[in-house]
Formats: C-alpha cells, structure tokens, sequence
C-alpha cells in the first residue's frame, strides 16, 4: 500500500499526524501533513485506512498494491 497526502485539500487538522506519527508528520513550516514511509508497513495499513476516512477533508489518498 502506499499513501500520500493531497495538499491542495489538506486543512491542517492533524488527525492523521496524530493518530498514525509512523506514517504522517506535519511538513515543516506549513502544518500540513506529509508522508514519511515510501510504503506503508502491513501493520499500519488498517489504521492508514482509517485515516482516510477520517480526513475531514479526504486528503488522504490511497493506492493499494498487490506485492
């Protein structure tokens, strides 16, 4: 799986920075989320699909993968 984060859509709330921090970190300077992983680690990948639909402004996006 891999993640990214849509930066247009992104409004700062944190959610994903705060519930997934192996994941999502706030880029520096901007508040907005970022990735931090090329591919997301099977054990984190339900708690990234929850962040997806957390999102308050569904700026997550998901490309799921199958290696």
């Amino acid at each position: 799986m891999q993640v990214w984060v849509d930066k247009e859509k992104c409004s700062t709330a944190g959610i994903c920075v705060k519930e997934c921090p192996k994941v999502f970190r706030f880029e520096p300077g901007s508040k907005k989320a970022t990735v931090i992983v090329d591919r997301v680690p099977l054990q984190l990948q339900e708690k990234v699909r929850l962040m997806s639909v957390k999102c308050p402004e569904g700026a997550i996006i998901i490309e799921e993968n199958n290696d």
